[in-house]
């Protein structure tokens, strides 16, 4: 993992956000780059010389703050992290998205404080519109108020219906690798009985983890998936929850699961959204 992309506001979000990346990748090599966004609608009201002059003093505020931090965070010479400043004037996703095509980013990582909507308990809405709209790269996601701990276990969760490829799985086995740490593959399918599909899926997993310190497990069903799965995390006191983002899966079913049932998965500890990849 090279090039990792936060954006950045300064709120607590954010700088905890922030901290946990500078945790995570210690001791590794890495670029961060750390996006500031402001969005540039000019006012009808005024002229367009005001309008330039206005948002060019935002544009330097910005940067300049971001240039201050990024100076404060490359002070530590014993860090063999790098730490860049990016500003854009246009939408958050648009911005991520164009800084990951510049950059050539392989991980987004975004703090989220979550609402009071019922969507939006789950996480904030600019996190759901990140993992809706960004599929070039991982995108992990840590709850304001966790603080980092060491990875000595990350559960995978599968229901095994769809197959796997390495492009799609190489965040997660980079952060086995540069951790130390294990995988726990966790099914949650009702049926108590894998199909043909299931099972050759599975067997391309292990291909792919064949390197790996892997255990394999199906969890009982406890009233729904996410009540599931957020007290097995809790059990087994994992650092990290991991899921891929395709259409009917696993994550989508849990927002809709939200809304529905009118219940929340609070998630205590971050999450890593892979991208699917054909």
């Amino acid at each position: 993992m090279k090039n990792i992309l936060i954006p950045y506001d300064f709120s607590e979000t954010a700088i905890n956000a922030l901290n946990y990346t500078k945790k995570l990748f210690e001791n590794h090599r890495a670029n961060i780059y750390v996006l500031g966004v402001y969005i540039s609608t000019p006012s009808e009201i005024l002229n367009t010389e005001y309008n330039d002059r206005w948002f060019n003093e935002i544009d330097d505020s910005i940067e300049d703050e971001l240039n201050y931090l990024i100076e404060v965070l490359n002070n530590n010479k014993e860090s063999n992290l790098n730490f860049s400043a990016i500003v854009k004037s246009e939408s958050i996703i648009n911005a991520i998205k164009s800084a990951i095509k510049e950059k050539q980013i392989d991980l987004v990582v975004t703090g989220t404080k979550g609402a009071h909507s019922l969507v939006e308990t789950f996480i904030g809405t600019n996190t759901i519109n990140m993992i809706n709209h960004i599929n070039e790269c991982s995108i992990l996601v840590v709850p304001t108020n966790y603080k980092y701990k060491s990875l000595h276990q990350i559960v995978f969760s599968t229901n095994y219906k769809r197959p796997f490829n390495l492009k799609e799985l190489k965040t997660l086995i980079e952060l086995s690798i540069i951790k130390g740490c294990s995988i726990e593959v966790v099914n949650l399918s009702v049926e108590d009985f894998f199909t043909d599909n299931q099972r050759k899926n599975k067997v391309k997993l292990r291909e792919l983890f064949q390197d790996l310190n892997v255990d394999y497990k199906k969890i009982d069903w406890q009233d729904s998936e996410t009540k599931t799965l957020e007290n097995h995390i809790e059990e087994i006191e994992s650092e990290l929850l991991v899921l891929i983002n395709h259409k009917h899966n696993f994550f989508n079913r849990l927002i809709e699961e939200n809304v529905i049932k009118k219940s929340a998965f609070h998630s205590k500890i971050p999450l890593l959204i892979l991208p699917e990849q054909e």
